[in-house]
């Protein structure tokens, strides 16, 4: 892992303390949810500012899938282009239990 990758997964970890004894969520539990703060946006393996999107996820999930980006992402090419997908203009909510993507009020 290169150093700023390193530095990069420290800080976006900060603040995203898991509950002791409590291990971090498994790619199938990422989205659960009981009110909209438990969510948060995250970038896709190719951001909004390399033509991909972002994705909701559990706030105490982040740091398990910052972790695993490499492995899950490994074969993306990105393009260098600013993404015009609806979830780089949207905000997390919890509908049905699981974290969504959903358009900021007042937009389409």
């Amino acid at each position: 892992m290169t150093r700023l990758a390193l530095v990069l997964v420290l800080a976006l970890g900060c603040g995203q303390q898991a509950s002791p004894g409590k291990p971090p969520p498994v790619a199938a539990e990422r989205d659960t949810c009981a009110v909209a703060e438990d969510c948060t946006l995250v970038e896709a393996c190719c951001g909004c500012s390399a033509g991909g999107k972002r994705v909701a996820i559990r706030k105490d999930a982040v740091a398990e899938y910052d972790a695993t980006r490499a492995k899950r992402c490994g074969d993306s090419v990105c393009p260098a282009v600013m993404s015009d997908h609806s979830s780089c203009n949207a905000e997390a909510a919890c509908e049905s239990g699981h974290c969504k993507v959903m358009a900021h009020m007042g937009s389409r």
